[in-house]
């Protein structure tokens, strides 16, 4: 099931989010022992960051696997690398940190993930268990690195996906697939910018867009999508 949260301004939403995140992996760690964060990039997670790197006593941060979502094939501490911002954030956290090696080619990155994927802890359907899913969403609706009309949507059983020529810069990258979102247990999904409200009203009212895909994916395997979104991206009526 899905709920929808729209918020004022984007930092009210940020501040929502580091509250929901907190109280989403506590609730995995009481009952698995352990959870499984899985990080976006972009600015308003970026915001968020900053605000749970704060909560350094609400956590038992040991038990907690940081993952990433998708990641930009180039140097790991180079301006487009999604991990080297997050983890100048979040990394004095004690977490447990699965990195993509983005500086090999894309296939090779991708393969090296799904074999670090493949040791966390499995749900039910064999798939890793993420406890706590982040996404963004471009202004086309894309999440992750899938894109409308893109390779990336093709089915695969593969848990990471290379992707080539992505329609934004860079081209060459690695994403989670809608296939890996079956795993899912709570997605929380920021936006936030006028920009996104077209590809947000079409993404709940028919699911059409990479983004719509994957809350329905999500769902349908009994996981649970909350929609944070400031009062610019909100559709309206």
């Amino acid at each position: 099931m899905s709920d929808v949260r729209v918020f004022d301004d984007k930092n009210l939403l940020a501040k929502a989010a580091a509250r929901q995140a907190v109280e989403i992996l506590n609730e995995a760690i009481e009952i698995y022992g352990s959870a499984v964060w899985v990080l976006s990039g972009g600015s308003t997670p970026l915001s968020a960051y900053e605000l749970i790197a704060k909560y350094k006593d609400d956590v038992d941060w040991p038990k907690v696997t940081l993952v990433m979502g998708d990641e930009r094939i180039g140097r790991l501490d180079g301006p487009d690398s999604n991990w080297h911002a997050i983890n100048r954030i979040l990394g004095a956290l004690p977490t447990e940190k699965l990195r993509p090696l983005s500086d090999q080619s894309a296939e090779n990155a991708a393969k090296n993930y799904s074999l670090q994927l493949g040791d966390l802890p499995k749900i039910k359907n064999g798939l890793p268990r993420l406890d706590l899913v982040w996404l963004g969403v471009g202004d086309d609706g894309h999440t992750l690195s899938i894109f409308p009309g893109h390779d990336s949507l093709l089915p695969t059983n593969d848990l990471v996906i290379p992707i080539h020529d992505s329609p934004k810069p860079p081209t060459d990258r690695i994403s989670l697939s809608l296939r890996a979102l079956q795993g899912a247990i709570n997605v929380m999904i920021l936006v936030a910018g006028a920009d996104k409200k077209a590809a947000v009203a079409a993404s709940q009212i028919n699911g059409q867009t990479p983004v719509g895909l994957a809350t329905n994916i999500v769902e349908t395997h009994g996981g649970t999508v909350h929609w944070l979104i400031d009062a610019d991206a909100a559709p309206t009526d």
